[in-house]
């Protein structure tokens, strides 16, 4: 593996509200790394809506083909709702692909306590509970789900500062010496006002979990 030259990272997106936030990950964890944006924002609204999954899952594929033929040396997908179409991907293209949420899922595990995941987009719930469970399965670790109601909304509508309020009021329903993971990248903007209000608490957030894994795959030794 060549560590000399510029890493480019493809970022694959389904929902608009994921884009900021991985950026400002990348820009303060590993800023010298050239990001190729690709998006397809109707993907969140056809899942939503109930479209056929093999047409969501060739979307997906195809999107991580195009980052492929750009040159991108890995793929990290944003969007937490496609875990299984994300996995389709990886079998067809040649150059690594990251699931959001598996690096704060492995950091969670690590920790062998109890897993609380918060999600804003509800088709996102049964499937992060469900690949936590396969990612963790023989081991003693309790997870549980949460759909923090309205947050998403809130974010569509400008109003961050509701956004994160309503996440850390179900933050305050976990007890402290538990696990929170916040499950979508989406939800990262409340990361900092979290980290100062609850400073004791262990909340993981996905798009920092995300850019120090891919950094450790192209720079450690």
């Amino acid at each position: 593996m060549n560590v000399n030259h510029q890493k480019i990272i493809a970022l694959i997106h389904a929902l608009e509200e994921s884009e900021e936030p991985i950026q400002q990950s990348f820009k303060k964890n590993w800023p010298d790394v050239k990001l190729n944006q690709y998006a397809d924002f109707e993907l969140s609204k056809d899942r939503a809506r109930g479209l056929d999954e093999a047409i969501i899952r060739q979307r997906i594929i195809n999107l991580g083909k195009s980052a492929v033929e750009d040159g991108v040396d890995a793929i990290l997908y944003t969007c937490s709702a496609f875990g299984d179409a994300i996995n389709a991907a990886k079998e067809q293209i040649n150059v690594p692909v990251f699931r959001p949420n598996e690096s704060a899922f492995d950091e969670a595990i690590i920790k062998e306590k109890t897993v609380h995941i918060l999600v804003t987009f509800i088709p996102s719930l049964e499937l992060l509970v469900n690949e936590f469970k396969t990612m963790s399965k023989g081991l003693n670790i309790d997870v549980k789900g949460y759909l923090v109601d309205g947050a998403l909304h809130d974010l569509k509508n400008d109003l961050v500062d509701s956004h994160n309020k309503k996440i850390m009021q179900a933050i305050n329903k976990i007890p402290e010496n538990e696990t929170v993971i916040l499950g979508q990248f989406s939800m990262a903007r409340a990361s900092d006002v979290i980290a100062k209000e609850m400073p004791n608490r262990v909340v993981l957030n996905t798009p920092d979990a995300s850019v120090l894994r891919l950094r450790d795959y192209f720079l450690s030794p």
